[in-house]
């Protein structure tokens, strides 16, 4: 442990802990170690254990789970803010590298209620990509994207990193702000199947459309997200 006299033990044993957690020798989506097993290790009461505990758990790094046990859920100190990121952009921000695969991509007829999102053209297709984000090896986030055919983008190309960035960068736009819907509900049978969740298991239910510019939507998005390892945090100025 750093040789701090200064430092309480606590916050001694805290400075450990989450340095292990940012080097990822406790990767997110993993548990810790038991307090019994902490209190062993670092030869300190497990009242001194709690303390350095739920310091970690105040900054958003780890969260308990009954019948699992203490779940690291991200690496960084979250962020409070109200800026717009995508789901990976996010999660990149707090230190917390993620994967993703595209489970299928494809241009097709929107439905009505899609149509009304991205305020197409008459007959203007979306491209639809279905794509699955992982978390140190366990899949968290089942994303379904709609993007207007108009953009430009094809079936083809590469979406295993952020979308806002292939969208900003690739077609030389300017994501400007974004309009989100957050509920809690049980997952259908394709998410649990995918998220590898059971089908009692809650999941957040997220929705959102991107803008650019003069209030153009660019992009739709229905997430399915596991909320044992995602949290939503934002600020908001009264």
């Amino acid at each position: 442990m750093p040789d701090s006299a200064k430092a309480a033990l606590y916050e001694q044993v805290e400075v450990v802990l989450r340095e292990r957690i940012q080097s990822g020798h406790y990767a997110v989506g993993s548990t810790i170690p038991t307090e019994h097993q902490l209190s062993a290790a670092f030869n300190v009461s497990r009242a001194t254990i709690r303390s350095a505990l739920k310091a970690l758990t105040d900054d958003g790094l780890i969260k308990p789970k009954a019948g699992v046990g203490t779940l690291v859920i991200r690496a960084r100190k979250e962020v409070r803010g109200a800026k717009l990121r995508g789901l990976t952009e996010d999660l990149r921000s707090q230190g917390v590298a993620t994967t993703a695969r595209t489970l299928s991509a494809a241009l097709e007829i929107p439905t009505p209620a899609i149509r009304s999102k991205l305020k197409l053209y008459r007959d203007e297709r979306v491209l639809h990509l279905l794509r699955l984000r992982d978390i140190a090896g366990s899949p968290f986030a089942l994303l379904s994207s709609y993007v207007p055919e108009s953009l430009g983008l094809t079936p083809d190309e590469d979406f295993s990193g952020p979308l806002y960035e292939i969208i900003e960068r690739s077609h030389r736009l300017h994501i400007i702000y974004g309009e989100d819907s957050i509920s809690a509900r049980l997952p259908n049978a394709q998410e649990a199947e995918l998220l590898q969740i059971k089908p009692s298991a809650p999941i957040l239910a997220v929705r959102r459309t991107a803008f650019v510019e003069f209030d153009r939507p660019v992009e739709y998005v229905e997430g399915a997200i596991r909320s044992d390892l995602y949290e939503y945090n934002v600020t908001l100025n009264r």
